[in-house]
């Protein structure tokens, strides 16, 4: 199936439908185009360099044409562990970035600026830990509550930021490689202050550079950020491990697109019924209309198109909604 023009009046009313790629629908873009998809985020924090080659190559082999964004790892850690592991409330855990540790954390600066106190977040804050001690590059956590630590998931401290002062080894050779696939924008996760948008631009000058909104501080500087950045996403997953949800919804309602002189766009939960139902649910369908209203970009689905249970028909829901919104 042929990937709709950029231009077409099918699509989402001129507004952006970005279509996070992922297990269950990697291979269907042209599908997704079709549906009304008008860019496709592909995750780098969830591929080697061969699978994020073999992804972006898929993308152009199905769907000529269709823009995409390498979403880099930027400053969100992940934490790393051979298979899902059950914590219970009160149990001492031993993070490291090296062997012999219960959970391995691959980023130095972790242990560098964690304090003893300070609470560690995983998995969008679905397991909570509480720092009790740290040593070279180890440190052990006590957990808040039950859960279960699945690998890959990310990580973050909840009262201040881990800063980096360069690209991971790992975003350079990501973004090095999207630079010569000639990939249109590169996304940076948990950005600080706009800086890191200078980092990116070093090792890929053509692209656009999309700042995610994850971190209380960033929502501070939201107006130094869009003048260093080509676009933002409000990514509320991190963020609301970060704020809490009632934080969450004042720092969203103050977030104001028409005053930014860049593009804004919702991430984050945005249809999330539509993962593993036919259907928004009602609440979800007023806050589509009410980020429309407000000037809004456009939305990027996340989970509702990488492992839903139609991502086609995710978006194309959603393209309707949007459209029918815009005008």
């Amino acid at each position: 199936m042929p990937c709709l023009p950029l231009d077409s009046p099918a699509r989402a009313g001129g507004l952006q439908l970005v279509a996070t790629l992922g297990p269950a629908s990697f291979g269907r873009a042209a599908d997704l185009a079709a549906a009304g998809a008008t860019s496709f985020r592909v995750n780098a924090s969830h591929l080697d360099l061969d699978g994020l080659s073999a992804a972006i190559s898929s993308i152009r082999r199905t769907c000529p044409g269709a823009p995409v964004i390498v979403d880099l790892q930027g400053a969100k850690m992940r934490i790393t562990l051979p298979a899902p592991r059950d914590v219970a409330s009160g149990d001492v855990v031993t993070f490291s970035p090296g062997p012999g540790a219960d959970v391995c954390v691959p980023h130095p600066e972790l242990f560098i600026q964690a304090r003893v106190g300070d609470t560690l977040s995983v998995d969008d804050g679905r397991v909570r830990f509480e720092v009790v001690g740290i040593g070279p590059l180890v440190m052990t956590a006590r957990a808040v509550e039950n859960g279960r630590l699945l690998p890959n998931k990310g990580l973050n401290v909840e009262q201040h930021p881990v800063r980096l002062d360069r690209l991971t080894d790992r975003d350079a050779s990501a973004g090095r490689l999207a630079a010569r696939a000639s990939v249109p924008a590169l996304a940076f996760s948990f950005m600080i202050d706009g800086t890191e948008a200078g980092w990116l631009r070093a090792v890929a000058p053509a692209s656009v550079v999309i700042g995610k909104i994850e971190r209380a501080e960033a929502v501070t500087r939201l107006g130094t950020i869009a003048t260093r950045v080509d676009a933002i996403w409000i990514c509320r997953g991190d963020l609301g491990a970060q704020l809490g949800a009632d934080a969450l919804a004042r720092c969203v309602a103050a977030v104001d697109p028409s005053h930014l002189p860049v593009p804004v766009l919702m991430a984050g939960q945005v249809l999330e019924h539509l993962t593993s139902h036919p259907q928004p649910t009602r609440s979800e369908v007023c806050h589509l209309f009410d980020l429309v209203a407000r000037g809004y970009a456009g939305i990027v689905l996340s989970d509702e198109t990488a492992i839903g249970r139609d991502p086609v028909h995710a978006v194309s829901t959603a393209a309707g909604l949007l459209a029918a919104f815009r005008h």
